[in-house]
């Protein structure tokens, strides 16, 4: 059994805290939902290693080992019931005072709160049954087990798995010195007994429920000698004579020694024995063979991996990490000496063993140094070692050692070495793991260049060294070498550690200086301003050489300060011919620049250059090459001139009639945009834009210039009035003084006159079946009096209903245009459809020409009467069965004549009722000659008419006759006439 102190086997307890001090600076943690009264409490002082845990012991033939009490995650709903308990010689009064239900219920709650973290929801606390004061023969002189046993025998109650009875009994501790006790029969469950209530109630009571889900006490180590960790041997357990187990030693860990109102979380090697949580919040690093970086996060916070486990290569045994941070259930009590890394074992009996950085005993029941703190490091007993390199409230990292000496080795030079193909640092020494004396291991370069940046290489020390094998007496290959390429001139230093797998030891640092060519050199040799294709330009020239590399075309940096202030860099090559230069130097290649950049500003220019050395050791990395301010003006303003704006009233639209000319001086090729402004006779203002692009050859030979310079748009108006123009030419060239006012015009608009005209007839014409409307006049527009304008004739009918017809006045006037003095074709004569009788109103408008006018003009309207024409006239003369008896018909005759149009024939509609109720009509027209019908209504044209049906069944038929005539004008269909006829 791991360090198990033969003084703790009886049963693991913890005896929770009698009067003791909260936590420094702990804040309360526990609220239990009422406001109930907290009697004092006083130590009473028995014994430190009270046990407030007692459940059977294993069978004695039973092999006692470290052991997961649970094979599986806890799960279920602990069944409890509560009561507080009358004992015999207690009353009800100071049985109420003592021990008050609700605070009971409350402390109850915040178990349940706890546990239910815990095990991710898994474990409940259920309230099945409360009973206040209870009367019970037990007496308060009794032993805690005494009087559980006997309430527990009057209320005929059983352990049963995930059960518990939880009794209240007056007093400020059990008689026995504890505040509280838990009693199992070996399964998940048990008796509790707890003394009234107080600032201790509900941690006490909820590691009680720790109690009676499997968990014994959270231990620490107490070693004389102050070790951090003890091998196992036979002094009480352990190797060391000094070393014992501190009962309840853990105050980081609820199931350690109890404090007021905190509930710190359960270490991570019960958190592993009781299966808590998802399973996933350990990460299990296994056995320690090389050093592992591990960072955890606060162990009361949440997520996966925040804790780790490691095993120790030789001992075997298990050691668990975690973050104690202000977090969570650690928030009160994780401060000072108790923020920080907490390492701890698995004991006995299902307890856990504190391993604190000083296990020397402490005065009182708290500790305050149970935690590791950034710098520390704690070692196993077998010599794996645990480095804390940081420690914050939301991670720590630190890094585990394997047992062994550290890497050994010797850096024994680091020499510049400058060839044909580059430059290079060259290193080389020996390094050993004594753990691994005979393999090759590493060795860890790094290099800081002049320039301050480090560099790591890795290499392998696998060349062969007798000498440190003679000298330490070990086989294998364990130099190291090589030639780390350098790219600037300066002092590298280079410092090497030989790795290992108990740890890594610095071997030192070597320093090395390249000496550098000299610097890049070469001359701005001037700056000027240029115009080109019409943009202002800054125009640079000069030359630059690197002696180290002299046939090397070198960068060239320049940067240039705008006249607002503002710098910018730009990277170029001196590659252009510079013989001048060559000769002067005695070298070859292409070493001049000639740079072209815009200019966006006027004003003062300055421009700096630097030449860009190349060689890799150039004594510096840039040399000026000078710098130079030069001025860039302004071009002067556009010229051009409005040269006319007129109006036009004519169709599509009324508009302005701008024209002129203007050109940019600055680049006087380029056709420019022109600005209009438009004011209008309401005072608003409108820009339209146009192009200066059309030809004006008279502008380029005043001006001696080339290009398209002219303009000429047409502007929309809408109103008249006075309307006022201004051009602007507006400037293209970068560098210029400003846009050019070219002259305002002011033109007038007036509407045109309204049309004028007349409806000179209107009348109804139904000398044709299809009746008309004829009207006929004439119109026209005097603003415009060559121009045909439209008329619009509406006609309203007899519903009151009106639609409207669009004509073109176009017919010749003769008459028209000698009394008006016009020319053009003003008159109209238009037809319209009418298709019922009744009363017409006609009325007809002259339609306005030019788009700005003065509206439409009424020409006069006419009323109309069109007269309804007679019905047609006729007779149904004979119905007659026809054919023969196999194939037989009905045959209708008869004659029917339209007054109105009566030598025209006219449709007839013959229907025939058929036996079985069904019709049918036949429609027709007449097309049988009738001379007595023309000879006794003294008419011409054919009236006649006859229709053949065929028929099959026998029986009745009756045949109907009628006519609709053929005018539009009608006032309905005639009736000819019925007969029946019985096949």
């Amino acid at each position: 059994m791991r360090k198990l102190n033969v003084a703790a086997t009886v049963i693991a307890a913890v005896m929770l805290a009698a009067a003791l001090p909260p936590a420094a600076s702990a804040a309360t943690q526990i609220d239990a939902g009422v406001a109930v009264a907290v009697p004092s409490v006083t130590d009473p002082s028995p014994t430190p290693h009270v046990d407030d845990f007692v459940r059977p012991e294993p069978p004695a033939g039973r092999a006692k080992s470290e052991y997961t009490y649970v094979s599986a995650p806890l799960a279920g709903t602990m069944k409890t019931t509560l009561l507080t308990v009358q004992l015999a010689d207690k009353s009800a009064a100071a049985t109420d005072d003592a021990v008050p239900m609700d605070a009971a219920k409350a402390s109850i709650s915040a178990a349940k709160g706890y546990w239910r973290s815990a095990t991710s929801g898994r474990v409940d606390i259920s309230l099945v049954e409360t009973r206040t004061r209870h009367k019970s023969a037990a007496r308060s002189s009794q032993s805690p087990g005494e009087i559980a046993d006997i309430v527990t025998a009057e209320l005929g109650w059983k352990q049963n798995p995930y059960t518990a009875l939880v009794m209240f009994i007056p007093g400020a501790y059990l008689n026995n010195g504890a505040a509280g006790m838990t009693y199992s029969n070996g399964n998940i469950g048990g008796r509790i007994v707890m003394p009234q209530n107080s600032r201790l109630t509900t941690p006490v009571l909820t590691h009680e429920f720790g109690h009676a889900l499997g968990m014994d006490h959270a231990n620490s180590l107490q070693c004389g000698s102050g070790a951090a960790d003890v091998a196992s041997g036979p002094f009480a357990g352990f190797a060391d004579s000094t070393c014992t187990i501190r009962p309840y030693g853990d105050n980081l860990d609820l199931m350690g020694i109890s404090h007021w109102d905190l509930m710190p979380v359960i270490s991570a090697s019960f958190w592993e024995m009781g299966r808590f949580g998802n399973g996933d919040e350990i990460a299990n690093l296994g056995t320690i063979s090389s050093p592992r970086n591990v960072t955890l996060k606060p162990w009361a916070g949440s997520g996966a991996n925040r804790a780790a486990k490691f095993t120790d290569p030789k001992s075997g045994e298990v050691y668990y990490l975690e973050l104690r941070a202000p977090a969570g259930y650690d928030a009160g009590i994780a401060t000072g000496g108790n923020r920080g890394v907490k390492i701890t074992q698995q004991g006995g009996g299902n307890s856990s063993i504190l391993l604190p950085p000083n296990t020397r005993p402490f005065a009182g029941y708290y500790s305050n140094t149970q935690a590791w703190q950034e710098g520390q490091t704690f070692t196993t007993h077998a010599g794996t070692k645990v480095s804390i390199e940081s420690v914050s409230n939301s991670a720590a990292t630190l890094t585990i050692r394997p047992p062994g000496a550290p890497a050994t080795g010797s850096f024994d030079r680091a020499n510049p070495s400058v060839t044909s193909s580059g430059a290079y640092l060259k290193v080389d020494g020996w390094a050993v793991d004594p753990s691994k004396s005979s393999a090759s291991t590493q060795a860890h370069v790094y290099v800081t260049a002049p320039n301050g940046t480090q560099t790591g290489y890795a290499l392998t020390a696998d060349e062969a060294r007798p000498d440190v094998n003679s000298a330490l007496g070990i086989s294998g290959n364990h130099g190291f070498r090589s030639s780390i390429a350098v790219k600037a001139a300066g002092t590298y230093q280079a410092c090497a550690y030989a790795i290992g797998a108990a740890g890594n030891t610095a071997l030192g640092c070597r320093k090395a200086t390249f000496t550098g060519t000299p610097a890049a050199e070469g001359f701005l040799d001037s700056v000027s301003t240029e115009m080109e294709s019409g943009q202002p330009k800054l125009k640079l020239r000069g030359w630059a050489v690197d002696r180290g590399t002299p046939a090397a075309s070198i960068p060239v940096h320049v940067y240039v300060t705008t006249p607002d202030g503002v710098t910018t860099g730009r990277a170029f090559t001196a590659d252009q011919t510079r013989t001048d230069v060559n000769r002067a130097f005695g070298i070859t290649g292409r070493h001049g620049f000639a740079v072209t950049l815009p200019a966006t500003q006027t004003g003062d220019y300055r421009v700096c250059a630097y030449g860009i050395s190349v060689s890799a050791f150039a004594a510096a990395p840039n040399s000026p090459l000078g710098c130079q301010t030069v001025t860039a003006a302004a071009a002067d303003y556009p010229r051009g001139y409005l040269d006319s704006a007129d109006f036009t009233n004519a169709k599509p639209s009324a508009a302005l009639r701008v024209a002129g000319w203007s050109y940019d001086v600055g680049t006087p090729a380029k056709s420019i945009p022109i600005h209009l402004y438009v004011t209008s006779p309401d005072g608003s203002t409108k820009v339209v834009t146009t192009t200066a692009n059309l030809p004006r050859p008279d502008v380029n030979a005043a001006m001696k210039i080339s290009g398209s310079h002219g303009y000429r748009t047409s502007i929309p108006v809408t109103q008249t009035g006075n309307h006022r123009v201004c051009a602007y030419g507006i400037a293209v060239t970068a560098f210029t003084k400003g846009n050019a006012f070219l002259g305002c015009k002011d033109i007038r608009t007036t509407a045109a006159a309204a049309p004028v005209g007349y409806v000179d007839d209107a009348r109804i014409d139904a000398s044709n079946p299809s009746a008309v409307v004829r009207v006929s006049g004439w119109s026209l527009e005097q603003a415009t009096p060559s121009a045909s304008n439209d008329v619009h004739v509406y006609v309203t009918g007899p519903d009151g209903k009106s639609t409207g017809y669009a004509f073109t006045a176009n017919q010749a006037r003769d008459d028209v245009n000698a009394a008006l003095s016009v020319s053009g074709r003003h008159g109209y004569k238009v037809s319209i459809p009418i298709t019922r009788s009744g009363q017409y109103r006609v009325c007809a408008y002259g339609i306005w020409v030019s788009p700005l006018n003065e509206g439409n003009t009424l020409l006069g309207c006419r009323d109309l009467t069109a007269a309804a024409a007679s019905a047609p006239t006729g007779y149904l003369d004979t119905v007659s069965l026809t054919g023969t008896s196999a194939s037989r018909s009905v045959t209708a005759s008869g004659w029917t004549v339209d007054p109105s149009f009566p030598s025209r024939s006219v449709p007839v509609n013959v229907s025939v009722r058929f036996p079985n109720g069904t019709s049918k009509t036949f429609k027709s027209t007449t097309n049988v000659a009738r001379p007595d019908v023309n000879a006794a209504l003294r008419i011409s044209g054919i009236h006649g008419y006859r229709t053949v049906v065929p028929i099959s069944s026998r029986g009745k038929y009756t045949v109907c006759a009628s006519s609709p005539g053929i005018t539009v004008l009608t006032t309905g269909v005639s009736q000819l006439g019925c007969k029946a006829i019985t096949y």
